[in-house]
């Protein structure tokens, strides 16, 4: 299904590598210092792969968040939690490829690992190169290749862009994490077992939904489970009312689409499960309220309520195959956890009692089911919601395409 040439096709052994990971985290910003919500599921998943290279000189390239955002830090806080978790030298430089960056890995010895700085704090790494020949003449990527042995994109998460840190050094290897993402989104695309259910929730509205609607057309899937925004996009699209603070959220998306989205929904509507009950902050607490109640109530929804927990729930331990991408609720407020932690648990279920394959996409679904104690009786956990939404979508991203033309 994908073409690239891996790690193990080369001798790395004895030679400093730059791999670019994706170890973007939910961060807490609410202290006086910014620092990473719980165990960040991105860089528990690295960690295997640095294991793997113990015998190279490994430099980390990667990002955390996007300039202007409250999450937009500096990289150093990863490096204090990978430090934690590898008795193998770790260190940090507050640089990207300026002279510290560039003397430290200079410096660099075999079996050490060096953490460079947040990529997008170089302000050309927050554009995307559809000529990748061009992102190739950018000054980064001529800095930092004759420092190399070796490129391994092992950052699934940012498969789906095209910036210089990505697609634009001259040849790429796929490295351990991408391997074993890219075998579990083969699983999931090419012939997954069926009934196969998707439960979609968090942001990204529009695209969940038009992954949604491939999958139905091409006759993949058999449930999806809609939570979140998506869920209020269609709501609001076939005539409900979720009041305008739920509305204005999605509202251009809603506007542009509001036709497909009424046909899709009536083509497959015995197949699309809208939530039944919705929880809303009330009084300091949180209420359940019936979705007809939501415009009445007039504020933004934060979960599922049980009524859809028990639906939902019901619908992923009969299945054989069930793919996550984002939260039900809005997880980053304790009141709001309840649905993502049923639906997390109704997975692990499905797996252990219908040996089900269970694959979750999206940092913040990978977080929960490591919080709820889930995380290891899943079939996997992606690091990647994004990336696998535009390959659910029958979507070529630009990491496969350079996997294939920069092939060592």
């Amino acid at each position: 299904m994908y073409d690239y040439k891996s790690y193990k096709d080369v001798d790395l052994k004895g030679k400093k590598i730059l791999i670019r990971v994706d170890i973007n985290s939910n961060i807490d910003t609410s202290g006086y210092t910014p620092k990473i919500r719980g165990e960040s599921p991105r860089i528990k998943a690295i960690i295997p792969t640095l294991m793997e290279l113990k015998d190279s000189a490994i430099v980390l390239m990667a990002h955390q968040g996007r300039p202007g955002g409250k999450d937009f830090t500096s990289l150093d806080i990863h490096t204090e939690q990978i430090r934690k978790k590898i008795d193998r030298p770790v260190k940090f430089v507050d640089d990207i490829f300026g002279p510290k960056a560039v003397q430290a890995i200079k410096d660099l010895k075999i079996g050490e690992i060096l953490v460079l700085d947040n990529i997008r704090k170089w302000d050309t790494e927050n554009k995307s190169f559809k000529d990748f020949a061009e992102a190739e003449e950018t000054e980064m990527v001529q800095v930092l290749s004759p420092l190399f042995d070796y490129f391994i994109e092992d950052g699934f998460g940012v498969a789906h862009r095209a910036q210089p840190s990505i697609v634009g050094f001259k040849t790429l290897l796929a490295g351990p994490l991408i391997v074993k993402e890219f075998e579990y989104m083969a699983k999931i695309i090419e012939k997954p077992e069926k009934p196969v259910a998707m439960l979609i929730g968090g942001a990204k509205a529009i695209g969940k939904y038009k992954a949604m609607k491939y999958n139905f057309e091409n006759d993949r899937l058999d449930y999806a489970l809609c939570s979140g925004l998506t869920a209020i996009l269609i709501m609001e699209a076939i005539g409900m009312n979720m009041g305008t603070k739920n509305k204005d959220i999605i509202s251009k998306d809603l506007e542009a689409n509001k036709d497909d989205i009424i046909s899709t929904y009536n083509k497959f509507k015995d197949k699309i499960i809208l939530p039944k009950d919705l929880v809303i902050k009330e009084n300091g607490g949180t209420k359940n309220i019936s979705t007809e109640e939501a415009g009445k109530y007039n504020t933004i929804t934060g979960d599922i309520g049980p009524k859809t927990v028990k639906e939902f729930s019901d619908i992923i331990v009969k299945c054989k195959t069930i793919i996550a991408n984002g939260p039900p609720g809005i997880f980053e407020d304790e009141v709001f956890r309840d649905g993502t932690k049923a639906m997390v648990k109704a997975m692990a279920e499905a797996s252990l009692q219908n040996n089900a394959l269970t694959v979750i996409g999206g940092g913040e679904m990978g977080l929960a089911a490591e919080m709820f104690g889930y995380g290891d009786k899943v079939s996997f956990i992606s690091t990647g919601g994004g990336a696998m939404l535009e390959l659910l979508s029958g979507k070529e991203v630009p990491l496969v395409k350079a996997f294939r033309e920069k092939k060592p």
